[in-house]
């Protein structure tokens, strides 16, 4: 992981921020360049600094405007970042429209300027802050995570520690990424994906999870496997494009390997597969939850879901860089899952916000996820239907929705 550092209007490379992240990073890993916002227009700092960015492993970090500047790269390199007082409209500061900066540079500001909440951004905010005195109030509008701690605009009390926090709750956070969240009648589909071991595994193929596999730097892992939790479209639809790109377009002629989660479930899919995909035998392995042996794996969990896939719908228990964590998959009840919980463990559930009985409805669910995060459980929302309804739902509850790659 590296960390792009960017101190504020009138500061220094080597500010408190940076300090800070000397004590938790190796000073290779971070990059902290002398700014000069005057002189220089916010276009073209933008292409400066994302061209620093040289992995999609970065974390964003700035102070006043240099959070306003994270913010941007964090919404466009979609990684996360963590804001110290960030000045999230610089064109309205009188400090910078006033300090010589050309006119066109203060409407470049503007222009870029964003309304909408980055969910990606953990923002710590000064209760003493008389530079930007009504901050708080931009700071929940457009941060995902916002904590009030003690300290002026330039000086936080303790900024280390609570640095530490927010990289510790941005690690949770991505712990299982997804590739798409939303339900069957949603742009993009719920999957999700970890690497363990220089392997990577995929949880559902939908055809929109494909499109953005292909985008990454999936050649560099030794094995890529798939877990199917069930064979709905929008769980397995891009299963047979995944094999046959992963075939053809390495070098060394890869095999993904698909992990069906019962006997049952892998005659199903190799019928989808073999005789309507026509995906050949060679490009692929297909095993059983039950004869796959990887530490990230313990089991398959039987659930239920629709009554035409009775019996072959299923979440799973896994390991997950030592974590414990517990996958629903679509389902219409949470208790096949709820004995594999204990404090610290991870759930991922679906969530939705329209009532039916295949799926677990939020408002009567709502009461027993709390108790589950309150009882140390870290629970996270997936496979959602109306984000912005469920959102609501959630506002004043530890429950989050699964962070997006």
């Amino acid at each position: 992981m590296k960390i792009l550092n960017l101190h504020g209007f009138m500061g220094e490379a080597d500010n408190k921020n940076y300090k800070a992240i000397c004590n938790i990073f190796s000073a290779e890993d971070i990059f902290s360049p002398k700014i000069d916002y005057i002189n220089t227009a916010p276009e073209e700092l933008m292409k400066c600094f994302s061209d620093m960015v040289d992995t999609d492993d970065f974390i964003f970090v700035g102070q006043s405007l240099g959070g306003w500047y994270a913010d941007r790269l964090s919404r466009k390199f979609k990684r996360p970042c963590i804001l110290t007082n960030p000045c999230y409209y610089p064109h309205e500061l009188e400090i910078i429209t006033g300090s010589g900066i050309p006119s066109d540079f203060a409407e470049q500001y503007r222009e870029m300027s964003v309304s909408t909440q980055n969910e990606r951004a953990h923002t710590l905010c000064s209760d003493k802050d008389t530079i930007l005195p009504d901050n708080h109030r931009n700071c929940v509008k457009l941060s995902g995570t916002v904590k009030t701690v003690h300290g002026s605009h330039s000086t936080i009390e303790n900024v280390g520690d609570h640095i530490s926090e927010m990289l510790t709750e941005i690690e949770k956070d991505r712990l299982l990424l997804f590739l798409g969240r939303g339900s069957a009648f949603a742009d993009e589909h719920n999957s999700a994906f970890f690497s363990e071991d220089n392997e990577l595994v995929l949880i559902d193929c939908p055809a929109t999870s494909y499109q953005k596999v292909k985008k990454m730097n999936w050649e560099q892992y030794d094995n890529i496997y798939i877990l199917v939790t069930h064979t709905h479209g929008d769980h397995s639809g891009g299963i047979g494009t995944m094999l046959q790109y992963v075939w053809f377009a390495s070098v060394m002629k890869k095999k993904v390997t698909i992990v069906a989660p019962s006997t049952e479930v892998k005659e199903d899919l190799l019928l989808l597969l073999m005789r309507i995909e026509g995906c050949e035998q060679e490009w692929f392995n297909i095993i059983t939850a039950d004869e796959l042996d990887r530490r990230w794996f313990i089991s398959a969990v039987p659930t239920t879901h629709v009554k035409p896939l009775e019996g072959r719908c299923f979440g799973y228990h896994l390991n997950i860089h030592g974590n414990n964590v517990v996958y629903t998959g679509d389902t219409a009840t949470l208790e096949p899952f709820k004995p594999l919980l204990k404090s610290g463990s991870f759930l991922y559930t679906e969530a939705a916000y329209y009532k039916s009985a295949v799926h677990l409805y939020l408002e009567d669910m709502l009461p027993e996820l709390v108790r589950l995060s309150d009882s140390g459980v870290h629970v996270y929302l997936m496979h959602l239907d109306v984000e912005d309804e469920i959102c609501k739902l959630i506002d004043d509850t530890s429950l989050k929705m699964v962070q997006l790659f």
